[in-house]
């Protein structure tokens, strides 16, 4: 019985690998987006006559593209956030029940119950 409830423990973990993989991905995938219209909306302000650094990069700040690109990159970081959070959860409670299943193995050596 220990060692099947142990394994359901170890499922649920387990369960959180490819939920994690894919909100890192969209994370990094988010961030390089971020970049990359970054980029283009800078070329955008050279061409409109931005010359200086400063100004591009107050061009694309200005962007709504830029601002919705920022948006999905902090949809992609809570959802990565609020897994781990989950997992953590089903890691405490792991530890839980190893703990109380610990104290019943003691007590049964110290009382032969």
């Amino acid at each position: 019985m220990s060692d099947e409830r142990q394994e359901l423990w170890i499922d649920k973990v387990r369960s959180f690998a490819k939920p994690i993989q894919e909100a890192e991905y969209d994370v990094f995938e988010a961030e390089a987006n971020i970049k990359r219209i970054k980029a283009r909306l800078m070329l955008e302000a050279t061409a409109s006559g931005c010359r200086t650094v400063a100004s591009q990069e107050t061009f694309a700040e200005d962007s709504p593209r830029l601002y919705e690109a920022r948006i999905a990159l902090a949809k992609s970081k809570g959802l990565l956030s609020g897994l781990k959070v989950q997992l953590d959860a089903i890691k405490v409670g792991f530890e839980e029940w190893r703990t109380k299943m610990v104290n019943a193995r003691e007590e049964q050596k110290r009382y032969g119950a």
